[in-house]
């Protein structure tokens, strides 16, 4: 609505659906998969938020449903977790959670909302 009636003072006064060019670039109908190195294991995200580990199961995020993590052992039982080249945090096999940069292994949403978001 405001694009095809609204002037725009940074357009000289045009409105944006008159100044507006579709980009001549292609792009791909559907992203590559992400690929991880040989000695990362490999878990796909479900749609309940998290990865299945030794028949367990570790919340990641709600955001990553149908995609896929690497995790890297760096210690032992400490696994840092990503997906693709982002380090989403490490996990620690003993508690079966995923500490983000600040060592926390849960997110609080908005205080108006008032309950805690996902581990990741």
């Amino acid at each position: 609505m405001y694009n095809d009636e609204r002037p725009h003072e940074a357009l000289d006064q045009e409105t944006p659906a008159s100044v507006y060019r579709p980009s001549p670039r292609e792009l791909p109908r559907t992203l590559a998969p992400l690929e991880y190195p040989g000695h990362f294991e490999v878990r796909l995200v479900s749609r309940n938020s998290g990865i299945r580990w030794n028949h367990h199961w570790v919340c990641v995020t709600h955001t990553l449903a149908g995609e896929y993590v690497g995790l890297e052992e760096v210690d032992d039982g400490f696994w840092d977790v990503y997906f693709g080249p982002v380090k989403l945090g490490r996990m620690d096999e003993r508690i079966l959670r995923i500490e983000d940069h600040k060592g926390r292994t849960v997110r609080r949403s908005s205080p108006a909302a008032g309950k805690p978001a996902d581990a990741m």
